[in-house]
């Protein structure tokens, strides 16, 4: 119960504070805390048991921190889904986790998702549209709150062993999607950890675009709300919304991901936007390159926070802290509760400032992934650490920084080991690049071959022999690609992650 409660508390303190702003509507917390009791009391009216779960295919809106933090209070799993998933997916999920029962928005209704909805016993419809589009068992929202009881809402339901509170899907870019184990005291945990590198107060207000299914956009969720701090949903995961928003709302905080505050700053660029109420800007979910962060630094004339962190974590495991603002290039200091090691392959620690795998241990760290013991195994060793995946070292004062991204993003080049992400900092230097990204293609005498997909600048030009001759400057030989390609946009996820597996395919 440990968001309810401070949620309690704020609700308690100042009723009449904001929580959240969901477009032209407003929940302040008291009226918050009042539909999270009336929704949790209301689902004891459903027939549910102890391996139900309540699934979420909601946009950003203020009904997904209803039921999610809901659902926290009772004590039922709930499993949010990627909403730009294809329907096989979403059947995927919910046969997986065996949800029974989903909170929908209209949105979602469609003919292609109709075999989808078949699949739940309990279905609870947001929005204007004809609730028998979504089946039997149908109920719309506004009445099924309504028979919720605020004074019920604590009584807890009994659920079977060994299932977590919530269970955060990956994005299964290279395979399905695996399901991360994972309680709410860990949430808690993480906030209390990177809560003592970042400050958030009850006067900041946060524009919410990142994608609340994802991790990233669930621990902002609960760590701000958790600060008494004023949400602004935004639907619509777009530069000039954003930046409209800000303006609109007077909003202090802003975080994104890397690929986000590249288009950002190009339009804030054209003038006609007012940020000067941002204090920060904070980004992750992907290595943010040194260009990007100054060019916003000095675009928005804000400081940027960077972090990192992985679904299985909870998510943050290092963040830079607002004492010390950016610090180029690094993820910044590890979490206090957090313990991270880096290896080479043998699983020996490294010196400090060699580069080898991040494994983290502690608190944090997932339970492992539903109905997949193997893939557990793999990922989580028997002493308890947990393989990242990802490549990094550490610098003298402890500052971590993610030095050759991905393990499986490594090109072994004629032996060589060539970083994707050492060529992608280089050239985003280049004025006439937009966006990049490096990856292996097979080649049968030298094993992989060095392949830049480009996006240029609106406006410019620029040939391959330029590229070429701009690498050959600022790169060793064998780290120069070897193919080009203009592009003109990169494959991404719902957060802005660069889907290299889409662009191979492509090669």
């Amino acid at each position: 119960m440990s968001f309810y409660k401070y949620l309690k508390e704020h609700a308690e303190k100042d009723p009449s504070h904001l929580a959240i702003i969901d477009g032209d509507t407003s929940l302040s917390y008291g009226e918050f805390v009042s539909q999270i009791e009336c929704f949790a009391s209301a689902t004891s009216k459903l027939k549910l048991n102890g391996n139900s779960k309540i699934g979420l295919l909601c946009l950003n809106q203020k009904e997904y921190l209803i039921v999610f933090f809901a659902a926290l209070l009772k004590g039922i799993p709930v499993i949010p889904f990627n909403f730009l998933l294809k329907p096989e997916d979403l059947i995927y999920i919910r046969q997986d986790a065996g949800i029974d029962t989903l909170v929908v928005d209209s949105t979602f209704v469609k003919p292609e998702t109709a075999t989808f909805f078949k699949l739940f016993d309990n279905k609870i419809f947001i929005g204007s549209a004809d609730p028998k589009q979504v089946g039997e068992g149908a109920l719309n929202w506004e009445e099924f709150i309504a028979k919720g009881d605020p004074n019920d809402s604590i009584k807890r339901h009994e659920r079977a062993e060994n299932i977590p509170d919530v269970i955060l899907y990956t994005s299964g870019t290279t395979a399905k999607p695996k399901g991360v184990m994972l309680q709410e005291n860990q949430f808690d945990s993480n906030c209390n950890g990177f809560l003592q590198y970042l400050h958030f107060t009850s006067e900041d207000r946060v524009i919410v675009a990142l994608p609340l299914f994802h991790s990233f956009g669930n621990i902002m969720a609960c760590a701000l709300l958790r600060s008494g701090a004023t949400l602004i949903l935004l639907q619509q995961f777009q530069p000039k919304t954003i930046l409209e928003s800000i303006a609109r709302h007077k909003a202090t905080l802003l975080p994104l991901v890397p690929t986000i505050y590249s288009f950002l700053v190009q339009l804030y660029a054209r003038g006609g936007y007012d940020v000067s109420s941002l204090r920060y800007c904070i980004s992750g979910g992907a290595s943010l390159p040194e260009v990007l962060l100054k060019r916003v630094e000095e675009v928005l004339e804000v400081t940027v926070i960077e972090g990192y962190g992985l679904t299985e974590t909870s998510p943050v495991i290092s963040v830079n802290t607002m004492k010390n603002g950016s610090v180029p290039g690094s993820v910044g200091l590890v979490l206090p509760n957090v313990e991270l090691e880096i290896v080479h392959e043998a699983g020996n620690p490294v010196m400090q400032g060699e580069v080898g795998e991040i494994r983290v241990r502690g608190e944090t760290v997932m339970k492992g992934y539903w109905n997949k013991p193997n893939e557990t195994a793999e990922t989580l060793l028997a002493d308890g650490w947990l393989r990242t995946g990802d490549l990094g070292h550490m610098d003298e004062k402890g500052r971590l920084f993610i030095s050759a991204g991905r393990i499986k993003d490594l090109i072994i080049r004629a032996g060589e080991n060539v970083s994707p992400l050492a060529i992608e900092n280089t050239l985003m230097i280049h004025p006439a690049i937009s966006e990049v990204a490096a990856v292996g293609i097979p080649d049968e005498r030298i094993g992989e071959k060095v392949k830049v997909f480009a996006v240029l600048q609106e406006g410019t030009q620029v040939t391959v022999e330029e590229l070429n001759k701009f690498c050959r400057k600022k790169l060793p030989a064998f780290m120069i690609p070897d193919l080009f390609q203009f592009i003109e946009f990169l494959p991404k996820t719902a957060t802005g992650k660069i889907l290299k597996s889409k662009l191979r395919e492509v090669s």
